[in-house]
């Protein structure tokens, strides 16, 4: 499954990407010990000259302005959870519903806490 995630013109503004605050705090726990390799986080966005981005806008109209969308799959929504990267999530959509035409914005494995 994968977790459909709308950014709007303001927050793309001022930097609230949360894929990027997801990638700085793996890196940062790369040189810690005290986390394990978890499952795989993969990131994808709409391809610029694809018809899904405004098809997208249309639909999710009634919930706001999205500029942006961004497709979390679980690995990477649980480690948001876990990280307290505040996403808002639209709707949640089968691996075969994604964009067919599509860019991989961010695909590293989920450094996860080990239990203590």
């Amino acid at each position: 499954m994968f977790s459909v995630v709308g950014l709007t013109l303001d927050e793309v503004s001022a930097g609230a990407l949360p894929h990027v605050k997801l990638a700085r705090t793996l890196d940062d726990r790369k040189t810690k010990s005290n986390f394990r390799f978890g499952e795989m986080i993969q990131v994808y966005t709409t391809v610029e000259t694809d018809t899904q981005g405004p098809a997208a806008r249309t639909k999710y109209r009634h919930i706001g302005q999205f500029l942006v969308f961004l497709y979390f799959n679980e690995a990477a929504v649980e480690a948001c959870k876990e990280i307290g990267i505040p996403i808002r999530v639209l709707e949640r959509i089968e691996q075969s519903e994604l964009p067919a035409r599509r860019t991989t914005v961010m695909e590293r494995p989920y450094l996860a806490p080990t239990s203590k």
